[in-house]
């Protein structure tokens, strides 16, 4: 039924990217390899970056939980895994970055949550289309306002 999100029960588990991210990692492999020929010590860093890019990909994770009306959230390597009640969501935001100001070269969708006063963000997802990141948004509000 959804295209980002895995259905188990009644948790909603965002399905991560390997085709994104694979490109990406192959791309530092690569560059990796011909820096070597240069610098040992910046072939061996830019590869220890790909390596991080995949790991990344095993370890991040967004969650709707609506039996608990929960959404749980990591996105990093060295990011905390965080939950938030689904009663303190605000609002979504799609975050541009751009090339020279003219070429988008990334999208993210971050959720922001009002917990205890203060603004928190989980990082929903990412992509490269606006078209994508469109469907992640309408995705994501609709599991949130199912309230299964």
């Amino acid at each position: 039924m959804y295209k980002f999100y895995k259905k188990e029960g009644n948790r909603y588990i965002f399905k991560n990217q390997p085709v994104l991210m694979f490109i990406v990692a192959l791309l530092f492999f690569i560059i990796a390899v011909m820096s070597y020929n240069v610098s040992a010590i910046l072939g061996l860093a830019i590869a220890a970056v790909a390596v991080f890019i995949i790991i990344n990909f095993f370890i991040k994770k967004f969650i709707i939980d609506m039996d608990q009306l929960t959404v749980t959230g990591k996105h990093g390597i060295f990011i905390p895994e965080k939950t938030y009640p689904i009663a303190d969501f605000i609002t979504f935001e799609v975050i541009h970055t751009k090339y020279m100001g003219l070429i988008t070269t990334n999208l993210i969708l971050a959720a922001y949550f009002q917990v205890d006063g203060k603004e928190k963000v989980l990082t929903v997802g990412q992509a490269v289309t606006t078209r994508a990141i469109e469907r992640l948004l309408n995705e994501t509000e609709d599991i949130m306002k199912s309230k299964a």
